[in-house]
Parts: C-alpha cells; structure tokens; sequence
C-alpha cells in the first residue's frame, strides 16, 4: 500500500521522532498470533454465550425464556455508563508499556473467572425464584459491565495503536478472523460435548455447563495471556497528553465513515445474535437432534479458517474493504436461503453452516479493518486520536444489539408458544415457528445492514493521502 511505497530501497528507516513519534519497526510474526490468540480466546466465550446462556438460564436457573431475554437486553444497556468510563481508560494513560496493554493484561484472568460463574447456579439458588434472576443480573454485569468492556476494548484499540501502516494494519485484522474462525471450531468441538460429558449425556443439567465455562475460561485465560504479552504499541496517542471525554466525542463529528461502519456493526452483531441464541432451540426442539450443533459447526469452522487463510488475504489486497462486506452479505442470503427451503435435510444445514462461517469471516474482517481508518479520518477531522473511546462506542453497540437480539429471541420463543415444560413435546405450531425465526430473522438483519453503504462514500486514495499528512501532522507535532 502506499505507507510502505514512501520508503525507497536502501533507504535509512524513519526514526520515531521523524515519524511523529510513530515506533516504525515491522509487526513480528509473534504478534500476530499473539493477536489471533486473543481473538479466539474472547470470541469462543462469546460465541457460548450467546448460543447457550439463553438456554441456561430457562432450563437451568428456571428463568423464563421472556425474563432471561429481557435480562440480558437491560445488562446491555447499563454498559452505557459503565462503557464511557471503563472502556475510555486506555485514552487516558500512557505507560512504557503502551495506553491498553496494561489494562488487556490486567483484566484477563477477572473476565475468564466472571465467565465460568456465568454458567454456575450456586447451591444457595432455588431455580424459578427471585435470586435466581438477581444472581443472573449480577454475575452478566460483572462480567460484561467491567472486565470484559476494559479487555475488550483495549484488544479493539491494538488495531490502530500497534501499526500505523495500512497494510499491517489490515494483516492484523486478517489474523482476528483467523483467532475468530479457530474460536469458532473451540465452540464446535467443546461447548456441547463438554455440557454433555459433566452432565453425564444430559444437555440440560447444571454441573454440564458449570465444567464446560471452567474448561473454556482456563483455555481463553493462555490465550489472553498470549496476546497481551506478546503485542506492542508503536503508535503514540495525543502527543502522550490525557484526552477529556468532551475532546473524544469529537472523532465522531462530520464521521461518515463511523456512520456506515455503525450501521453494519448494529444489523450484522443483530443477524448475529439472532442465530445463535435460536440455534440451539432449532436443533433441539425442531430437529430433535442436539448432537448436530457440534458436527455442523464444526464443517462450517474448517471452511471458515481456510476462508480466512488462504481467501480473504487476497480479497483484501485486489478488493475494497466495503465491497468485501458486500461479498459477505450475499453469502449469508445463499446460505439462510438453505434453511428456508432445504432445513429438513440435514445436509442443507452443513452448506448453510458453510455459508455463514465465510460470510461471518468476510463480515468482520471488513468492518474491523475499516474502524481504524474511521479513527485516522477522526483525527484528521478533529486532531484528536481516540480508538479506544472509538471501540468503546463500538463495543456498546455490539452489547445493545446482542442483548437486543436475544431479547427479540425471547420474545418470539414467547409469541409462538414455546414451553419448558412440555420438552420435546412442543406444539407442532410452536416446532414451525422456529424454524421460521432460524430462517429468516437473521436474514433480515442482514439485508438492514447493507443501509451503511450509503455512507461509505471514501476511496482507498483518499484514505491514503489522510494517512499521509497524518504521518506529516504527527512529526511537526512531535519537533
């Protein structure tokens, strides 16, 4: 790309002071596994979250299915205060260490153990009463309020703070679906057997899910671990100056950019929420078959990881980022078209499994590699730099659309009549109807997506002369 064309062979490397600052050395190859591990660790989590917490919390704390949903709406949202403040720290420090490395380090083994009493009904806790809820309400605020929000939006700034270079910078992302497809295959391959094999071939029972979250929470513990220690920031924020809240919100102001990005952000999480939290209700009470969860994800992970691998570098580097958005949108049509039509045959769910895992890949690998330029774009706007106020506001939205989509979930398992307690007996209206929400709500959130390419209007040169007077602004700054 163009940031690296500036240095001609043979000649001498920018030092950080003539680079603004900017530590030009090259992103080692530790690190990028270092960041994939990261990813991997975090989204396998999430990905259990969101296809069993639901589930969980109706069959094993007796929450009803509306009260769990609406549960997890509410927690979404009260991580809007807790967001600008825990998730804006990395703004506002500045250690030899970097702004969010230290607070990535810190807050990893908190966020795993708070994941593993997510999955946990304390012997004290009667399921189906009041403290039942308020210990889901605590533990999901813990959890997704605090640690999370401060790791998480630390590992979104490494984005922006590690290289200043596109190309890396896109690599990077590159190797984030790569840790998300890996998670991707850890869910497949141990969040159901495990939930089987601790509840001794119940898929229900509370010690099943108790030793799945403490097995997974150790496994993304190492992967944190890996991550934080292993990445490096070389890309100074502000002049190393603390940046005021009031000054943040500013990167947003005339932000076309941030806008598109937001609206494929909210309806892909949303499409994404949707199908995993009606996922396991799918497979369980229209198909009958639980054990076709871990096979069908697991086809759809291989495809995923050779996807990312060996694909979306490619795409990358001929495509513009918003056109490979666009790619994955209408794999995701393709495959929901298979369950639609074809979802009785068992094969059909394989190839829609496949679909979705490359879409998914596509998806966030576009619009993760596009928040950095939305960052750069900010700062040339306003000349102010915050990524982590940026991930910030990013994180918050993919919590409100999640704890939304699980929310519309409940809602719907509410409407067609869903009821714990006939089992698998449920009412033949009740089996259709689930099959018609696997479908096609997802879809529809997907197809909502594609209103955010009304704002991306930006061309990858005009990008490229913001990087460069960036690069300019940064080294008059730093004389």
């Amino acid at each position: 790309m163009g940031d690296e064309k500036t240095m001609k062979a043979g000649a001498p490397a920018e030092t950080a002071s003539e680079n603004g600052g900017v530590d030009n050395s090259p992103v080692t190859g530790k690190e990028y596994v270092g960041y994939a591990a990261g990813m991997a660790g975090y989204q396998m989590q999430n990905s259990i979250m969101n296809q069993y917490l639901l589930i969980f919390c109706t069959n094993v704390l007796g929450i009803t299915a509306l009260a769990a949903g609406t549960m997890t709406f509410a927690c979404k949202f009260i991580d809007a205060v807790t967001d600008l403040f825990f998730g804006t720290l990395g703004d506002r420090t500045h250690t030899r260490w970097g702004s969010y490395k230290p607070w990535y380090v810190v807050c990893a083994i908190p966020a795993c153990v708070a994941f593993m009493f997510l999955f946990t009904k304390p012997g004290f806790i009667s399921p189906g009463t009041v403290a039942a809820l308020i210990w889901a309400y605590f533990i999901y605020l813990v959890f997704g309020s605090i640690f999370t929000t401060v790791q998480q939006t630390a590992y979104g700034a490494f984005t922006t703070v590690v290289t200043a270079k596109n190309s890396e910078r896109n690599k990077l992302v590159v190797f984030r679906s790569i840790g998300m497809n890996v998670s991707q295959l850890g869910s497949a391959l141990l969040a159901m057997p495990l939930i089987l094999f601790f509840g001794h071939g119940d898929s229900t029972s509370a010690s099943g899910f108790s030793g799945m979250a403490i097995i997974v929470g150790l496994i993304s513990i190492a992967c944190y671990m890996l991550c934080g220690l292993s990445v490096k920031e070389r890309v100074p924020l502000n002049k190393g100056k603390k940046v005021p809240l009031k000054d943040s919100i500013k990167v947003f102001k005339g932000n076309r950019m941030m806008v598109g990005i937001i609206f494929f952000n909210v309806f892909q999480m949303m499409s994404t929420a949707l199908w995993a939290s009606l996922m396991t209700y799918y497979y369980i009470y229209y198909k009958h078959n639980p054990n076709l969860i871990s096979s069908v994800q697991l086809v759809g992970t291989i495809f995923g990881i050779g996807a990312s691998t060996f694909v979306l570098p490619r795409l990358m580097r001929r495509m513009e980022k918003k056109k490979v958005y666009l790619l994955s949108a209408i794999t995701y049509i393709i495959g929901y078209g298979f369950v639609y039509f074809l979802g009785d045959m068992d094969w059909a769910l394989y190839v829609f499994m496949i679909c979705f895992s490359i879409g998914q890949t596509f998806a966030m690998t576009s619009y993760y590699s596009m928040i950095p330029d939305a960052v750069d774009y900010g700062e040339w706007q306003s000349g102010v730099s915050a990524p982590g106020f940026v991930n910030t506001v990013i994180t918050f939205i993919q919590k409100a659309t999640t704890g939304f989509g699980t929310f519309i979930t409940s809602a719907i398992l509410t409407a067609i009549g869903f009821q714990q307690a006939l089992g698998m007996d449920q009412l033949e209206s009740t089996r259709q109807g689930i099959r018609l929400a696997f479908s096609l709500a997802p879809l529809a959130a997907i197809i909502l997506s594609l209103l955010g390419f009304l704002f991306m209007r930006m061309k990858p040169e005009e990008m490229e002369k913001i990087r460069a007077e960036l690069k300019v602004r940064r080294a008059s700054a730093k004389g």
